[in-house]
């Protein structure tokens, strides 16, 4: 079961309607993250390991190796 603390940290970036997938993987959390691009008017989604910032930015981008074992090792919280 997930520390209580963990989600209650995460909670904001975990609730947001644009996170369709949380997982928790050595206290790190680990989201799918599906957003409408502006300029294109296309749906993008993007994976990215979330810091203690609580902030989904190009900076903590992830590879689909890393999203990969975040899902199979991690627990699913959303």
């Amino acid at each position: 079961m997930a520390d209580q603390e963990l989600l209650a940290r995460y909670a904001p970036t975990i609730d947001s309607p644009e996170t369709k997938e949380a997982y928790l993987l050595d206290g790190e959390l680990y989201i799918r993250h599906e957003f409408r691009d502006p300029a294109e008017l296309q749906t993008r989604m993007t994976y990215h390991r979330v810091g203690e910032d609580n902030v989904v930015s190009n900076d903590n981008l992830v590879m689909l190796g890393v999203w990969a074992r975040a899902q199979k090792q991690g627990e699913q919280v959303k």
